[in-house]
Parts: C-alpha cells; structure tokens; sequence
C-alpha cells in the first residue's frame, strides 16, 4: 500500500501533466484471443469503483479527490495485445474526480484519468442513492450507477455501465465499507479489414476503509474483477 500512496500522491500531476512519450498501447493485429484478454482484464482494471462510503454526502456536502489502482501482473494475462511495456507488469491508472451532494439522498459525481504511459484516457460519470443513510446504530445502504468510456487510443475504444450495491459504517476515524455490483462493458479494437467488438457482463466485488483525518480523508481498496488489484484514494471535503 505504500507504493499505491505514493502513486497517488504524484497522480494529480500524471493525469494533467504533459506527460512522457508514449510506451504502450493496444496492438490491433493481435490474434483475436489476446485481444479477448485484452478486454476481460483492461475493463475490470479500469472500472471506476466507488472508493467511497455508501453515506450520502448531503446537500451542504461535496468531495473532491486523486486516486490509483494498481494491477500487478497485468501484461503477462494479455499475450501480444500490447504493442511495447508496461512499467513493471503492471497496469496502473490515475484518476482525478469530485461528487456533489444533492437533496434526498442523492451524490453526483464526475472522474477524468489516465493509464501511466499510455494514451489512455477515462471519463467517468456516477450517480449515488442512499437507500438507508446510517446512524449511530444502523449502516448506511446504498446503489450507485455508473457510465465510462475511454479514449485517446487509435486502436482500442471502450464503454462501459455499472450498477452496484454498497453497505458501510462508521466507527469513530474508520469507515469499513464494502459492495457488489455488474458491470457491462464493451471493447472495439480498430483493425485492418473491420473492427473487432468484444462484449461481457461481470461481477465486480470490493471492500475497504476510509481513515476521517477530516483534512484529508485517507481510501484504501481491495477490488475483484478479473484480478484481485489495489487502490487508494485521498479526498478532501464536507
């Protein structure tokens, strides 16, 4: 986890800054079955997962944060999808975001990032329901919907939606949280002679803690996709 702090740390400036050349991006001419790897893993690697409890911010409230996962061994489940290297095997991505409290229970949220080294971009939009907002006794329930889609590549597109489930509780400076949710997603790889579409529905699962240090609030994350991956968000907000 402190290599994913310190990962996070520097994203702000990985995802706005100009970055270094290009290593990496998805080859085209791949057979079709890395290409099919390609998109089982990439999808659920990049998936904005909440990263958040399931209590609603509030109408007064709102959160602004940097985030980054961190998807070890990535490149050796992909075959020759990707045309050049990833830093360590792994696939890392940076996001940048804000959420909104609205009345009755409701958080909108939006998220811009970038996969290291990669022309990668992802945009992101939720929107958050507090089924139950917790208490002193009772945690808070909640259902959050998702839409993303990438681009910035010549060769590789995708879009996806999510729906999840959410249940978390606080205690003191620690929130425990975890939930479930189906993502659908759908790859399109630019290829000589026709694009090639790939499509799946899965199951993603997710747990973590936030730590309530008030200025900042500290999110560490564990998320099963088709990988287990890390993460860890650092938020400032009401």
């Amino acid at each position: 986890m402190r290599a994913l702090f310190a990962l996070c740390l520097v994203g702000a400036f990985a995802v706005f800054g100009a970055g270094a050349a290009r290593a990496w991006d998805v080859d085209g001419t791949a057979p079709v079955a890395d290409l099919e790897a390609f998109h089982d893993h990439f999808s659920l690697a990049a998936y904005p997962y909440a990263r958040h409890s399931a209590k609603p911010l509030g109408t007064l409230g709102f959160d602004i944060w940097v985030d980054a996962s961190l998807t070890p061994d990535f490149e050796r489940e992909v075959g020759v999808a990707i045309d050049g290297n990833l830093p360590g095997d792994a696939l890392t991505v940076y996001r940048v975001g804000a959420r909104k409290g609205l009345p009755a229970g409701i958080d909108l949220g939006a998220s811009y990032g970038q996969v290291l080294d990669s022309d990668l971009k992802l945009f992101a939009g939720e929107v958050s329901w507090a089924i139950l907002d917790g208490g002193v006794a009772t945690p808070a329930l909640g259902l959050r919907g998702v839409y993303s889609r990438t681009s910035g590549s010549d060769a590789y597109d995708l879009d996806q939606v999510g729906l999840e489930i959410e249940i978390s509780k606080g205690f003191a400076v620690l929130t425990p949280f975890a939930g479930a949710g189906v993502v659908r997603s759908e790859s399109t790889f630019q290829r000589f002679g026709g694009d090639l579409s790939v499509d799946s529905t899965d199951t993603v699962l997710f747990g973590g803690v936030i730590i309530n240090l008030l200025i900042p609030k500290i999110v560490l994350e564990v998320e099963q996709g088709e990988i287990l991956q890390g993460a860890v968000r650092i938020s400032f907000g009401l």
